[in-house]
């Protein structure tokens, strides 16, 4: 479940310079489930995702009330009491697993499941699965030192291993999903924000749509070394061959299937808890 992991560290160290950035998506909607609630719940502590989000709680929540603190026009004393008020109950770690175990279970092919478990169960996917949760768990808060120090990890690395975090990079497709996180984020945080406000000007979801997809390839350019420097840093320890058996596991069909419903899980969780944050 690396893209957890990867886009916290991007997205919310962003929200201090710059709140128009981040948030929001629209929920996993009423499809019905593939998998039982059950099966979701274990595939997500197997890859890692059900830890992942506890930790992401509070990180989302801190990064929200520091992010309305910060830049050169910070949200009123009032306005940011209010925010901290509800931000609490808002990102409780039962919401965003509860919409995210809905999302998994509506979206994971029952057909991929054994192949999904096999990987997952095995020394290796655990191995990478604990690195990830620890990786997480550190919440080191300078995106750009952090960017900077896993570069030099990668610069330093054999040719084999760089070309081994390259590919996790291409077939995790963690550049370009990012960024459209970011647009979704974006158009979606400004519009539950004003809520805390009767004097914000009103806002357009269009409008900030248009101006975020204008931004996009310089985005994806942005998180290719991101998610290249996060991965240097998150494997530092695990041998090449880990580095290879994911980097084949996510290229395959499973792993592919996979990406695109952590994605959708990922959605969920934020839109549950953007749709909770409420004077």
């Amino acid at each position: 479940m690396q893209n957890i992991t990867q886009r916290l560290r991007a997205l919310f160290p962003g929200l201090g310079l710059a709140l128009g950035l981040v948030f929001g998506l629209g929920g996993a909607g009423n499809a019905q489930a593939q998998i039982s609630d059950t099966q979701a719940e274990q595939l997500m502590k197997l890859s890692g995702q059900w830890e992942q989000l506890a930790l992401a709680a509070t990180q989302m929540r801190e990064g929200l009330l520091q992010g309305l603190a910060a830049g050169p026009k910070p949200a009123s004393a009032e306005v940011q009491q209010k925010v901290k008020q509800a931000a609490g109950p808002a990102f409780e770690a039962d919401r965003l697993r509860g919409a995210a175990r809905r999302a998994v279970a509506e979206n994971t092919r029952l057909n991929q499941l054994p192949e999904l478990m096999r990987w997952y169960e095995s020394p290796t996917a655990r191995s990478i699965t604990q690195a990830e949760v620890d990786d997480t768990a550190r919440a080191e808060a300078d995106i750009q030192a952090r960017t900077k120090r896993g570069m030099a990890l990668v610069q330093a690395a054999t040719p084999q291993r760089q070309q081994l975090l390259l590919r996790l990079v291409e077939a995790s497709r963690a550049a370009s999903a990012s960024a459209d996180i970011i647009i979704q984020m974006g158009a979606m945080l400004p519009l539950a924000l004003v809520r805390f406000d009767p004097q914000a000007p009103p806002l357009s979801e269009a409008e900030l749509r248009a101006t975020l997809q204008e931004q996009r390839p310089q985005l994806v350019q942005a998180f290719e070394t991101i998610s290249l420097a996060g991965f240097a840093i998150a494997y530092q320890a695990l041998p090449d061959e880990a580095l290879a058996a994911y980097g084949n596991f996510l290229a395959g069909a499973a792993g592919q299937h996979y990406g695109d419903v952590a994605e959708k899980s990922f959605e969920a969780a934020i839109s549950a808890a953007i749709a909770a944050l409420k004077p």
